[in-house]
């Protein structure tokens, strides 16, 4: 049985640590090791939190021959750094994907992947590499979900919306269908996008709009 890491010591890996005892594969593909700090320390009293012990940071962590790993870090940036570490030591990581979350046959999910309860996925959906997708959140058919993106709670993706890489979506956004989010931007919260934001962009409101 493979060990799992969890990177990250914040309150969105207390939340994974949960999700991933209730996901597939927990209990017999493998079990949960521990936490892994990242790059930015916290206070004594965050760490007093975690519910299983801290095992080291991703700089100077001795990957093991049955270690595998998931990254919960909600910055899709910061994500990006933590996992290339990872991997370029060797590391494997797994998806974490709730018992509670539907996902149609025909979607198709990548590596590294966390699906939280109650998210659904549906006919035909890509979800890239290296995504986070918080609980409640609904992934139409036909939609793109780009590498190391962070989709966070009750969110809309509607059908053929297409999200870039490294992308932020907050709470209750909704991307209407077709409509196009580039690389590297921000959604924030309740946004509703009609049709496009820049690569980089920033966005706010409904109808969103871009935030200089």
């Amino acid at each position: 049985m493979k060990n799992l890491i969890i990177i990250g010591v914040g309150g969105f890996a207390r939340e994974v640590y949960w999700h991933a005892k209730k996901s597939l594969g927990c209990g017999v593909d493998w079990q949960i090791k521990g936490f892994l700090d990242g790059d930015v320390k916290l206070a004594a009293v965050d760490y007093e939190l975690l519910p299983e012990k801290v095992l080291g940071d991703v700089n100077t962590y001795e990957i093991c021959a049955d270690d595998v790993f998931t990254c919960a870090i909600g910055s899709p940036h910061a994500r990006k750094i933590l996992v290339e570490k990872i991997l370029a030591r060797g590391g494997e990581f797994i998806n974490i994907i709730s018992t509670l979350a539907e996902i149609v046959p025909t979607a198709e999910i990548g590596r590294g992947v966390i699906i939280s309860p109650f998210v659904g996925v549906s006919e035909r959906a890509i979800i890239g590499d290296f995504v986070a997708v918080n609980a409640q959140t609904i992934i139409g058919h036909d939609a793109h979900v780009g590498n190391f993106s962070s989709i966070m709670p009750h969110v809309t993706l509607s059908g053929g919306c297409k999200i870039g890489a490294e992308v932020f979506i907050g709470s209750g956004a909704v991307i209407l269908p077709k409509a196009k989010v580039g690389d590297g931007s921000t959604v924030g919260a309740g946004c509703v996008v009609l049709k496009k934001v820049r690569a980089g962009a920033t966005v706010f409101g409904n109808p969103a709009i871009e935030f200089n």
